[in-house]
């Protein structure tokens, strides 16, 4: 490895030399000769402008705000907004019902239970996929909707 001296005397050499004093006095008396003359100091204005201004400010903000509140509460709903809960039989205008169907995913023996009068059952639990194919007459786009759910099938025993 190096000794330190000659790595401090390789780095001195890259360094470019100083500017001579001469030079440098050059250089700032132009710098100031393109400043020009220093403009003569404004009076700051009264701090009650600031605080009037402030307080105008907060007044247009309050009355934006409250108005953004009230009108919509002024104004009653429109028809189009309320929402329509469609009964799930019914598809929406434009819809073709091209098919449904029902199938089982998955099926596990619950065992035997017994019913509320006292007789007894076997429970099956059942995974159940229900598929409608709908068609929208606009586009003529066919849409696959599913519906999985869960149902317990009680079967009755009548031998032991």
């Amino acid at each position: 490895m190096h000794k330190p001296d000659p790595i401090e005397t390789i780095l001195a050499r890259l360094m470019p030399p100083a500017l001579s004093e001469t030079g440098q006095h050059k250089i700032e008396s132009m710098l100031d000769a393109l400043a020009g003359n220093p403009a003569q100091a404004v009076p700051a204005k009264p701090a009650r402008l600031a605080w009037n201004r402030r307080i105008l400010a907060g007044g247009i903000a309050a009355a934006g705000t409250a108005a953004a509140l009230i009108f919509p509460l002024a104004t009653p709903p429109s028809p189009t907004s309320w929402a329509v809960i469609a009964p799930a039989s019914t598809t929406p205008a434009g819809m073709i019902l091209m098919g449904e169907s029902d199938r089982i995913e998955s099926m596990t023996d619950e065992g035997w239970q017994e019913d509320s009068d006292g007789s007894t059952m076997r429970a099956m639990r059942l995974n159940v996929v229900g598929e409608n194919s709908l068609l929208d007459e606009e586009t003529g786009i066919v849409m696959q909707v599913s519906e999985p759910r869960e149902e317990l099938l009680l079967m009755p025993v009548s031998t032991f």
